[in-house]
């Protein structure tokens, strides 16, 4: 078999659909046309995480026969391309190692030549979770096994344990939120700690509607209010849940509000979350200053240096940062903590 200029051809020359995902800031289906024109070198990774494309694969045979996936992440060079020497490199040992392999097979001989190409990799127990949920329903199979007892608790949590749910199961129900919101609207306030971050983690990847993330708003803000030192994990769940939310007006006022909390506003683990989650809010030049100066304020330049280099990267917040970082008017302690970014710390 030859190899075709991309890996979707030579992937569906060995007899497989290949749909494309990616799993970096969240899981979202990547369309055909722009996977291929990324892999052809023409335009940039649509979703870029500290420099690099991580995606979910999954291949589905033409004839029937068990789906196969890959996790894999491309280094992108410095406009957000696929590097071509990486991808020429995987195509000619894709395609050397399909050389002697039936069509049947294809899959495993495929599978073997990763291992050693040393771009795999594993994604969060979450985000794995989230994937086989979201592409089961692409291949129209059912829900797992987990499913139910989930749906269970949530109906009556008070009366069910919540320590023996799977984490697969609170991702089908995710996925499948439309279907369950009348169920998921009042009990949000009611489920366990654990069970509302790790619903959270999975409604990342949903465009949820303006009514339950309004809810899972309200659960955050109760905690926000309720003690000195507020649960800081559930807070950056329910951010997480909210940050794919079309309810945009929503999201930007949570957002002002805890970056002007006390108790939140200058939380290193809350700023990575808004920063890692909700990147394009950031094109709001209120949003950006404030969390520019609370990332500032935490003088952990370590995660100063880390978020920064990462968005930086990505053309659509570049401008809206750049335009606080170099304002005359900034703060000191910002100007500081920018100049050690770009020159390093200070010699005494």
């Amino acid at each position: 078999m030859k190899a075709g200029g991309t890996l979707t051809a030579l992937i569906e020359g060995a007899g497989f659909k290949l749909h494309w995902f990616d799993l970096g800031r969240r899981l979202q289906a990547l369309p055909g046309p722009v996977a291929e024109a990324f892999e052809a070198g023409q335009t940039s990774w649509p979703y870029p995480y500290l420099r690099q494309a991580w995606t979910g694969l999954l291949l589905q045979p033409a004839e029937g026969g068990e789906a196969v996936v890959w996790f894999l992440r491309f280094p992108l060079d410095e406009q957000g391309k696929l590097q071509l020497a990486v991808r020429d490199n995987l195509l000619h040992a894709l395609a050397q190692g399909l050389k002697c392999g039936m069509r049947c097979e294809a899959g495993q001989q495929l599978d073997q030549v990763l291992k050693h190409s040393g771009l795999l990799y594993t994604p969060s127990m979450e985000r794995r979770a989230a994937f086989h949920a979201r592409t089961g329903m692409l291949l129209k199979r059912p829900a797992s096994a987990h499913y139910e007892p989930v749906l269970d608790y949530i109906r009556k949590p008070d009366t069910h344990r919540w320590d023996t749910l799977a984490l697969q199961g609170i991702a089908d129900l995710a996925v499948r939120w439309k279907t369950e919101k009348a169920l998921l609207l009042p009990q949000i306030s009611r489920i366990a700690p654990p069970v509302f971050i790790h619903l959270c983690a999975c409604l990342e990847n949903e465009m949820i509607d303006q009514p339950l993330a309004e809810t899972v708003k309200a659960r955050a803000e109760s905690i926000l209010h309720s003690d000195t030192t507020p649960d800081v994990a559930m807070i950056c769940a329910a951010v997480r849940a909210c940050s794919h939310s079309p309810a945009k007006g929503l999201r930007h006022a949570f957002l002002l509000k805890l970056l002007q909390y006390p108790s939140t506003a200058q939380n290193v683990q809350l700023l990575t979350t808004l920063g890692s989650c909700c990147t394009t809010d950031l094109e709001n030049p209120e949003l950006a200053r404030l969390w520019l100066n609370a990332l500032a304020h935490t003088e952990d330049q370590g995660a100063f240096n880390r978020l920064l280099s990462d968005l930086l990267f990505v053309p659509q917040v570049r401008a809206s940062l750049l335009m606080v970082l170099r304002d005359p008017g900034r703060i000191e302690i910002l100007a500081q903590a920018f100049g050690r970014f770009l020159h390093g710390p200070t010699l005494p």
